[in-house]
């Protein structure tokens, strides 16, 4: 099994020119952050859903934390600078590219508010989402069979 890091790294390869993994500052919901770093953890968190629906199982162990702008992994919100500080070429298996590639494709003309919107609709940080403050970590194998119905257009759209 992959570690989150080195899916964040694949990503963040793809985008030389930090044009998506950036440091412009935003605010959402009173939380001022990177935009960059909003949008890594919501691809992450897309990868591990559409991944989880298609295949019964995680695409890396790290669990999420829910926090007012949807979910993230705490390891890589707090070193998102270091991260997209350096341009590493990461390589993956074939298989793995191949599912990133198409899942980076898929959300690289989304906004950052967009991705928040989409993680906000999931029933694990709405469960979990008035805790915020404590940020409870997200369970998503318990929503395995929501995935699959969820993301089953997607899935088909992207040939996954």
């Amino acid at each position: 099994m992959l570690d989150a890091t080195s899916i964040a790294k694949y990503f963040i390869s793809k985008d030389k020119d930090r044009i998506l993994f950036n440091k412009n500052v935003v605010t959402y919901n009173d939380r001022i952050c990177y935009e960059g770093n909003v949008r890594l953890n919501k691809y992450l968190f897309l990868s591990q859903v559409v991944f989880l629906a298609k295949y019964g199982k995680k695409l890396f162990q790290e669990d999420f934390v829910a926090y007012d702008n949807g979910p993230v992994i705490e390891e890589i919100m707090s070193s998102y600078g270091r991260l997209i500080a350096k341009n590493e070429d990461i390589k993956l298996d074939k298989d793995t590219e191949c599912f990133l590639d198409k899942i980076y494709f898929s959300l690289e003309n989304a906004t950052y508010e967009e991705l928040i919107e989409i993680t906000h609709e999931d029933p694990e940080w709405i469960k979990l989402s008035q805790d915020t403050y404590n940020a409870p970590i997200m369970n998503l194998e318990d929503n395995i069979d929501i995935y699959k119905k969820r993301y089953k257009g997607l899935i088909s759209a992207l040939k996954i």
